[in-house]
């Protein structure tokens, strides 16, 4: 932290520079990538109307010292041979970095998920051949134990129950054993 007056005022009228550069950078690179989106659509008529604005915002950016002065006139230089080169007829794909970027991350997205979706298939094919596999073993199996087993024969009779005694009649309830 400064402690001088200047230091500190020094530090706030960078950062508020620093925040109309980044400005100043951020409408250029945009200018830019409008431009090269039209170049990469190929769409001519676009690109001549967006070449104009572009160029303006390098100069602009170049006058303001946001970016070196060579470094503009390198700029304008390869946005106008891109739109010479789409006026006659080459194939040309003008693509920034960051959609580079996120194109290559796209794809390897995809094949991802596409390898993903093979092992889930392969998987599923030899669950598959793994229960076909078990299918006719357990036929075999449960034919032989769902071969019928002859019933047993139950019997009309009550069953007797051997914890009581039968009842006679020549004993009396009283419980000594006498003969009436």
């Amino acid at each position: 932290m400064p402690n001088i007056k200047s230091a500190e005022k020094r530090v706030s009228v960078s950062a508020t520079k620093k925040l109309q550069n980044q400005m100043i950078r951020s409408q250029m690179q945009t200018a830019v990538r409008k431009f090269n989106a039209a170049i990469a659509e190929g769409d001519v008529e676009t690109a001549k109307r967006l070449l104009p604005v572009a160029s303006s915002k390098i100069d602009n950016a170049a006058v303001k010292n946001v970016i070196h002065k060579n470094a503009a006139n390198r700029k304008k230089a390869q946005i106008a041979k891109a739109l010479s080169q789409l006026e006659r007829g080459i194939v040309v794909v003008k693509v920034d970095a960051k959609t580079l970027k996120q194109a290559e991350q796209k794809a390897a997205a995809q094949r991802k998920a596409e390898e993903a979706e093979a092992i889930k298939a392969q998987r599923n094919e030899a669950k598959k051949a793994k229960e076909a596999a078990k299918a006719p073993a357990s036929k075999k199996s449960s034919s032989k134990v769902s071969a019928p087993k002859a019933p047993k024969e139950k019997s009309d009779a009550p069953k007797k129950r051997s914890s009581k005694k039968p009842k006679d009649d020549t004993t009396s309830g009283d419980g000594d054993g006498e003969v009436k």
